[in-house]
C-alpha cells in the first residue's frame, strides 16, 4: 500500500455507539456521510472498517455509490475464524470477503485483515492459507492481522503472506515499542496502522469529574501530568498524543475516528504539529511507561448504553 495518507479514517464510530468520550452516540446517514466527504477532502486516502462495525461497511458503501471524487483506499476485516478444517476455513473467509465487498459495492479492497488476534495461534498454517486465498481469489492485495500484543505479533510473522498489522499504541500503552515489537515490524517492512492513539476518546476526559474507581486510579493522575506537558509544549492534548506516535520509526498510518466533520479537520490539522524534541519524546517514554492498561481495556471495553 503505497502513498497512505498520514491519517487513516476509523469507521466504527459509522456503525456502532462507540467511544468513552462520545456522548452524541451513532450518527445519522446524513452525518456520517458529512464525517466521510471531510475526511476524503482533506487529504485522508484511507478508510479503515470491519465486518465486525454494526453498518459501517454499508454506510461506506451507500456513501461512495455518489462520490465524485477519488476513490480511497479501504481496510477491512474478516470477523474472528470459525471452522474445524482448512477447508471450512476457507469457505468462511471467502463468505465473510464477499459480504464485505457487497456492502461497501467493490469488487475488491486495499487490504483485509484477521479481526480474530488469536486466529493465527489456534489454526496456524490453515488460517494463513485460507488468508491466502482472498490474494489469490482478487479479492485484495495484502492481508494481515489486528493483533493487541507482541505474542500475537509474534504468531504472524511466522507466515510471510502477511504484511499488514493494525495495533493498539499511544503514549499511555507503549508496550509494542518497549518490547522492540514495532521494530520488528519495520524490518518485515510491513503496513503498519495504529489504532486506539487517543485511548477511544479517554485523553480528552477531564480528570477532575472522573467517578469510576480504576479511571481514578490509572488515568486521572497521568491526565494531570499529560495535560501539564502539553502545556508546556503549548500543545492539545490531540497534538501530542498524534505527534509522539506518527514519528515512531515503523509507522504507517493513525487510525483515527471522529464523531462530527469538525473532528476530522481538528484531527487533520493535527498532523502539521512540529516534531517533538528528543527530550520530550524521553520524558514521555519515561513518565508513562508502568500504566495498567489491562485495567483500563475493563473501563474502555464496557457496553455502551
Amino acid at each position: 500500500m503505497k502513498n497512505l495518507s498520514a491519517m487513516t479514517l476509523g469507521t466504527v464510530q459509522l456503525g456502532l455507539n462507540y467511544g468513552i468520550a462520545n456522548n452524541e452516540g451513532k450518527p445519522s446517514r446524513e452525518k456520517s456521510f458529512s464525517i466521510l466527504n471531510a475526511a476524503l477532502q482533506n487529504g485522508i486516502n484511507c478508510l479503515d472498517t470491519a465486518r465486525g462495525y454494526g453498518d459501517s461497511e454499508e454506510v461506506i458503501g451507500e456513501f461512495l455509490k455518489s462520490y465524485k471524487g477519488e476513490k480511497p483506499a479501504i481496510v477491512t476485516k474478516i470477523p474472528k475464524l470459525q471452522g474445524d478444517s482448512p477447508k471450512a476455513l476457507e469457505k468462511f473467509v471467502t463468505e465473510a470477503m464477499e459480504k464485505s465487498l457487497s456492502a461497501l459495492g467493490v469488487n475488491k479492497v486495499d487490504a483485509v485483515m484477521l479481526h480474530g488476534s488469536s486466529d493465527p495461534k489456534i489454526y496456524g498454517s490453515a488460517c494463513a492459507n485460507a488468508m491466502k486465498t482472498l490474494i489469490t481469489n482478487g479479492y485484495t492485495n495484502k492481508i494481515g492481522v489486528s493483533i493487541y500484543t507482541s505474542d500475537e505479533i509474534e504468531e504472524m510473522l511466522k507466515y510471510d503472506v502477511f504484511s499488514l498489522a493494525q495495533v493498539p499504541m499511544s503514549i499511555f500503552d507503549q508496550r509494542l515499542i518497549i518490547d522492540g515489537s514495532i521494530n520488528k515490524l519495520k524490518e518485515r517492512d510491513y503496513t503498519v496502522f495504529v489504532r486506539s492513539v487517543f485511548l477511544q476518546g479517554l485523553f480528552f476526559l477531564n480528570p477532575d469529574t472522573m467517578t469510576d474507581p480504576i479511571l481514578v486510579e490509572h488515568v486521572a493522575p497521568r491526565l494531570y501530568l499529560l495535560n501539564e506537558i502539553a502545556k508546556q509544549e503549548n500543545m492539545s492534548i490531540a497534538q501530542l498524543a498524534i505527534a509522539f506516535i506518527r514519528d515512531l520509526n515503523g509507522v504507517t498510518s493513525l487510525v483515527l475516528g471522529a464523531d462530527t466533520p469538525e473532528q476530522v479537520l481538528t484531527n487533520v490539522a493535527c498532523f502539521d504539529t512540529k516534531p517533538l524534541s528528543s527530550e520530550i519524546m524521553n520524558k514521555l517514554q519515561k513518565e508513562f511507561t508502568n500504566i495498567d492498561i489491562p485495567e483500563i481495556m475493563k473501563v474502555l471495553s464496557r457496553p455502551k448504553n
